[in-house]
């Protein structure tokens, strides 16, 4: 490896833990919510936040990583970022679907 491609390895994974810990805080306050109202238990709380804090981790290190390679602006990176998070929440519900 390069410097350079060393350099954004490691960024997009050092962002990549940022994003799982940013969507375990965001996915727990909310599920914390909704499992205090008894809307939903314990086991589906931490499923919930474990499905988000992934993929909000795979979407941060994703969009870092292109960002960095290509050498462009905040707003690319939001926008490949949310590229990324709509296909993984895509993808998450279309394997729930085929499971039930």
């Amino acid at each position: 490896m390069t410097n350079v491609t060393h350099y954004f390895f490691r960024s997009s994974v050092n962002s990549g833990v940022i994003g799982v810990l940013v969507g375990i805080m965001a996915s727990g306050a909310a599920n914390i919510k909704d499992y205090r109202k008894g809307k939903i238990n314990a086991t589906d709380a931490s499923i919930r936040v474990g499905k988000e804090a992934i993929g909000t981790g795979v979407a941060t290190g994703v969009s870092a990583a292109v960002a960095g390679a290509v050498g462009s602006s905040l707003l690319f990176a939001l926008a490949v970022g949310i590229g990324v998070k709509y296909a993984w929440d895509a993808g998450v519900e279309r394997l729930e679907d085929e499971s039930s």
